[in-house]
């Protein structure tokens, strides 16, 4: 399955404004109950409240980001920083983003895409200045600006602006100092990108369309302090999203993941 190339998002349809019986209530809580009994792993390789706590929260964020996109009805992307284990939450006004027909090797750092935004900016200035300059219609009392095809198409053509959401609700994440994210794969990825290749420079995006969709993904977390590296597969945490629910499932150990082929089982 292709990633959705265009984001339409639709008015999410609400039930009636009737209100529930009682039956309906528990029969509600119930469901709840057994979603969260089946999506919260058990954390008894990691010691200590905090490290549950942290990862019990990556679940529940995934699913809210998840929600925020359909409610809010735009795109979202969690960035995951490998190293240190933070991750955050950003959103973007582009209604017409789209991630691009080949898979990327590899997902930018934020340097990375600042650069090119300023490089676009640059481009578009030079671009505008040999378009020619402004010319006055005194007939018609206004300012004729220059034109051209290119900078007709720019504002098609620059780079979608994602911005940090930061509000009493979210803020900036840590799994650190407990886990760090050993690897990580999307499915605008065509591998499997790791903290031993990229170091520093290791970031994943994790995206959100208001259509109802998360993409496919794995995200192996590991102990930060592990000195056994040979137990390094049995302590690692396997985390798996599932598109259409929209939310995230956790089991204990490294598990391989081919995203192609749960794509194909659907």
């Amino acid at each position: 399955m292709s990633l959705p190339s265009k984001v339409s998002p639709q008015p999410p349809r609400f039930r009636g404004t009737e209100g529930l019986t009682i039956i309906e209530l528990l029969v509600v809580i119930s469901i709840i109950a057994l979603i969260s009994a089946v999506a919260v792993p058990n954390f008894s390789f990691v010691p200590g409240t905090e490290a549950t706590h942290k990862l019990g929260n990556l679940l529940g964020d995934i699913r809210s980001a998840y929600d925020m996109s359909v409610l809010n009805r735009k795109p979202y992307r969690l960035v995951f920083e490998f190293k240190t284990g933070s991750y955050w939450l950003e959103a973007t006004e582009d209604q017409n983003f789209f991630l691009g027909d080949e898979k990327l090797d590899r997902d930018p750092t934020p340097d990375e895409i600042k650069e090119k935004e300023a490089a676009f900016d640059e481009d578009l200035k030079r671009y505008t200045e040999l378009a020619g300059r402004e010319v006055e219609d005194a007939e018609k009392e206004k300012v004729i600006k220059p034109s051209s095809p290119l900078l007709a198409a720019a504002k098609k053509l620059k780079p979608t602006k994602w911005t940090a959401v930061d509000d009493a609700e979210w803020n900036k994440r840590a799994l650190g100092p407990s886990f760090v994210i050993r690897s990580m794969q999307t499915e605008h990825l065509q591998r499997l990108l790791t903290l031993e290749e990229l170091g520093a420079e290791g970031y994943a995006y994790l995206y959100f369309f208001p259509q109802g969709y998360v993409e496919r993904a794995v995200i192996h977390l590991a102990p930060a302090d592990l000195d056994d590296k040979a137990k390094l597969d049995e302590k690692t945490y396997t985390i798996r999203t599932e598109p259409y629910e929209g939310v995230a499932t956790a089991e204990t150990g490294y598990k391989e993941v081919d995203l192609r082929s749960d794509e194909k089982r659907r």
